[in-house]
């Protein structure tokens, strides 16, 4: 594990509910969640969806060394193939399935 508080994480939607017309409640699941520290309540984290036709996002390299730079690493990627960035808030992180 890196001493970087930016990581990626692969993970899975276990369920999604429509709270409002205006959002969403998703809960994410997966094996590389166990590497995920909680920031405590409405701590922000990034989501990095595939377009259309890709299996999974496509993302910077990890393997620098430095993933403080991964904003700008991201933004130089080709806006047209990057991953498609959201941002949401945890509510919570549980540890049991």
């Amino acid at each position: 594990m890196t001493d970087s508080p930016y990581q990626y994480f692969d993970v899975q939607v276990l369920r999604a509910e429509h709270l409002t017309p205006a959002m969403i409640r998703v809960a994410f699941g997966g094996p590389d969640l166990r590497r995920m520290a909680s920031g405590g309540r409405d701590q922000r984290i990034k989501i990095f969806l595939p377009h259309p036709g890709q299996d999974a996002p496509v993302m910077p390299a990890t393997d620098t060394g430095d993933a403080s730079d991964w904003y700008a690493a991201w933004c130089a990627l080709d806006p047209s193939v990057r991953g498609i960035m959201r941002t949401y808030t945890t509510r919570e992180l549980r540890r049991d399935p």
